[in-house]
């Protein structure tokens, strides 16, 4: 399943409301180590077509990003009250699984076993993968 949240920021601009958005696709996101949560900023005109260097981009800049509709493990990290999602939370918790689902496939295809989290076998294979990444 696709980790997923609409990211929306509401703002008036010559006294109308606007609120471009988009789906962030959390995967993807999570894979850039270096993107941040003020880089959807700038997707988000792109993708509403705003002109980049009008005023009203200016305003959006400065107005408050909210998020809604998290599916997957999203929804894990979202604040439904303040509409805010913890990226570093998600992203954490998301290259943990992806580990884990890595040392799985090495479990199955070499011992013919699904690993267990948290399992000596796991523990085993995760320090082996830490000591491989950190030479």
């Amino acid at each position: 399943m696709k980790n997923s949240i609409v990211a929306k920021i509401p703002f008036y601009f010559k006294g109308e409301l606007h609120e471009p958005s988009m789906v962030v696709d959390l995967d993807d996101w999570a894979r850039k180590d270096g993107m941040t949560q003020s880089d959807l900023y700038e997707m988000i005109a792109k993708v509403s077509g705003m002109n980049p260097h009008g005023y009203e981009i200016e305003v959006m800049a400065m107005s408050e990003m909210v998020f809604e509709s998290p599916v997957g493990r999203a929804d894990m990290f979202y604040d439904s009250e303040n509409q805010q999602l913890d990226f570093d939370g998600f992203r954490n918790d998301w290259k943990i699984e992806l580990t884990f689902e890595r040392l799985n496939r090495i479990s199955q295809d070499y011992l013919a076993e699904p690993l267990i989290k948290g399992s000596e076998m796991h523990q085993a294979l995760l320090a082996a993968f830490e000591m491989g990444r950190n030479d």
